[in-house]
């Protein structure tokens, strides 16, 4: 006879593992601390990647400007302003990504802990179901 509370729970199980918890069942492992650093340099490497392109992209819009005009710019300016956005970007980044992933790590754990206890939920319904049966096998083979 199929139980309708197994099934509510191994279906809760499934749906947690499938579309829920996935991405947060493979990250549920690390600390706090790793998964804020991690994502963090993550987001840093991005914004670096992409800044240089900007700038590169610049660069190459005004690329006419600049070759006409290469002995008379002032280099330690643009370095300055280069250097500026930069920083504050960069500042700017590691900030809201560290509250940000913050964040997502407590949902993640709010996540798995949950998922956690439909397995143990499961766990205790099979081992009452385990002891049920052996109790029952044990007078049937018994008598």
């Amino acid at each position: 006879m199929v139980n309708e509370e197994k099934v509510h729970i191994m279906t809760q199980i499934a749906l947690d593992e499938t579309k829920k918890c996935k991405d947060q069942l493979h990250e549920g492992g690390y600390y706090k601390s790793d998964y804020i650093r991690s994502h963090t340099i993550s987001a840093v490497w991005n914004i670096t990647v992409s800044y240089l392109l900007v700038l590169f992209l610049i660069a190459l819009y005004f690329s006419d400007y600049l070759f006409v005009n290469v002995v008379r710019l002032n280099y330690l300016q643009l370095g300055i302003m280069i250097g500026g956005g930069y920083f504050i970007l960069l500042t700017g980044t590691v900030f809201f990504s560290y509250f940000y992933y913050l964040k997502q790590y407590t949902v993640s754990q709010d996540l798995v802990r949950s998922y956690l206890e439909h397995i143990e939920v499961l766990g205790a319904f099979y081992q009452q179901n385990e002891n049920g049966e052996e109790n029952g096998d044990d007078t049937s083979i018994s008598s």
